[in-house]
């Protein structure tokens, strides 16, 4: 069936409704936004922030909607407790996501706001179906039904357990401040009537975002970083404090190898190992990315970005051996580790495309919420590097990801659009998944332009993942056990995920036919006109 316009995300209603009602693909990803941060509201809502690629009428834009640290933040402000970053108050960082829907519908937007939240509220009055996922991260957080929210939408009171999955969740209070935000508009949370709460609340829980940093916060439109490859297509990624340089420096490494899908063992062991070496010779670049409003970064982008830089990578790739000493990719700090995010992928009719990745940080943000909003609100200072607190994953810190007031945290996300040499979108692809997602970006990228897969097999595959710190090669099951004994005789230590690792949405166009994939990872679906 030839489809012209289709929607990817894991959420219950089809929100390619608002593509046949005449909506763009910004008005879309907005209306599935909304409803995401209520059903996934493990992962991402109004309390976090949130980087979206775009690919507007023949033009690429970003939109940096991440959270800043309030003005109030300071370098020794959790006083050598690493817990304050990631739980309670001191965690919370200013929100950005309701400002950043409000910027992207004011410049692309084609229906009446009221539209985009009109489905979200319905469902929050009718009530959704607790998934399997998002009861998995009630399990790994129970701490959070101690709070009164938290407890009144996710613990049954008879039993004092949490609810089990496929229970009706009715979250009251986020109904009363999704219908609020419909009238009012994308200025409620931050110049509107819900202002003076959330702040009053976030005082209350020891939090420094006060009502000032949510008036002054701005989401920043910014050029997108990009690179042609080889077969003249167009790569289009999330600029700082996004991750989206690490993307195009991956490709960019891997593309003088003139890359095609392996026919034998000893091909495939090889161009495993390439790939590897140009995820760690990233993730070594990574520990030197940050906020460009704070930290001179123009020149390492612009390498990052650079064939000739690649080029120079690419001699330092030994076929016949890795290396475990990280100082050899040029790493001077550790990475900094980031945590539960949503991802959306959206291609209309016209041939618009958005990619967006959001995120409250760690499940269930901070563990706590905006009593009288009901809003979770996230721990994204958990995302900056702490002098003297090594972080969740009890790594050391980096300088250009300290926090100061305003600064925004390095981020994984790296929403990514990919368009053909004749000016069409071929792909649109983002993930979540923590530092894991760089890696499958690029790997998905590669396996549906290198390796003739369609967009399925890409998604599908089993998937590798190297950050550099730990030392090793992450895989999933299903990878070649004979490709990873050849990968260990050339010196790289192995581990298979214990869990899962990142979840790709991803939708491909080859011609007129548009194809999209919802990772069998955590589920979701597809939605076409």
């Amino acid at each position: 069936m030839e489809l012209f316009g289709q929607f990817l995300v894991d959420l219950p209603l089809d929100f390619s409704d608002l593509l046949a009602m005449g909506g763009s693909a910004v008005d879309a990803a907005i209306g599935a936004l909304f409803c995401n941060g209520l059903v996934n509201s493990q992962s991402m809502g109004l309390g976090g922030g949130f980087i979206m690629t775009m690919y507007m009428k023949g033009k690429p834009y970003s939109l940096i909607a991440r959270e800043t640290a309030p003005a109030a933040a300071h370098l020794r402000m959790f006083s050598g407790d690493q817990q304050q970053s990631r739980t309670g108050g001191l965690a919370i960082g200013v929100p950005g996501e309701l400002r950043g829907y409000y910027e992207a519908w004011k410049r692309f937007g084609k229906l009446e706001w009221a539209k985009l939240v009109e489905p979200t509220v319905k469902l929050c009055g009718e009530g959704y179906v607790l998934s399997q996922p998002q009861y998995e991260s009630l399990l790994f957080r129970p701490s959070i039904s101690e709070d009164p929210v938290f407890s009144q939408m996710f613990v049954d009171p008879e039993t004092k357990q949490f609810y089990r999955k496929g229970t009706v969740i009715k979250p009251k209070k986020i109904c009363d401040t999704l219908r609020t935000i419909m009238i009012e508009g994308g200025n409620a949370i931050h110049n509107g009537s819900l202002t003076t709460l959330i702040a009053e609340d976030i005082e209350a829980l020891g939090g420094l975002v006060s009502k000032e940093d949510l008036n002054n916060y701005k989401a920043d439109w910014m050029d997108p970083v990009s690179i042609t490859l080889k077969g003249g297509e167009k790569v289009y990624s999330a600029p700082p404090p996004g991750s989206g340089p690490l993307v195009t420096y991956i490709l960019s490494i891997l593309d003088g190898y003139n890359m095609s899908k392996p026919t034998d063992l000893d091909e495939e062991i090889l161009t495993v190992h390439r790939m590897l070496e140009a995820f760690k010779f990233a993730f070594a670049r990574r520990t030197e990315l940050a906020d460009p409003k704070f930290v001179n970064i123009s020149q390492l982008v612009h390498n990052l970005t650079s064939s000739q830089y690649a080029m120079k990578t690419r001699l330092r790739i030994n076929d016949t051996r890795t290396y475990n000493e990280p100082n050899y990719y040029g790493a001077v700090f550790y990475n900094q580790e980031d945590h539960g995010t949503a991802h959306i992928s959206v291609l209309s009719k016209d041939g618009d495309a958005v990619s967006v990745t959001s995120t409250i940080n760690l499940y269930f943000g901070a563990g706590v919420t905006s009593p009288g909003t009901g809003i979770i609100l996230n721990s994204v200072m958990d995302d900056f590097s702490i002098p003297g607190v090594v972080n969740y994953f009890q790594l050391p810190p980096s300088p250009n990801n300290f926090m100061e007031p305003g600064k925004r945290p390095l981020s994984s996300a790296c929403p990514t659009i990919v368009v053909g040499a004749d000016g069409e979108v071929k792909l649109v692809v983002g993930a979540s998944g923590g530092t894991k997602i760089t890696t499958v970006v690029a790997w998905v990228i590669m396996r549906h332009l290198w390796f003739g897969e369609d967009v399925k097999q890409a998604v599908d595959a089993s998937r590798i993942h190297h950050q550099l710190a730990p030392m090793e090669v992450s895989y999933e099951y299903g990878v070649l056990q004979q490709v990873i004994a050849g990968l260990e005789k050339l010196g790289h230590k192995t581990n298979r995920y214990k869990e899962r690792g990142s979840v790709v949405c991803a939708i491909a166009k080859n011609g007129s036919i548009i194809f999209g994939n919802a990772d069998f990872r955590k589920g979701g679906a597809v939605f076409g006109l």
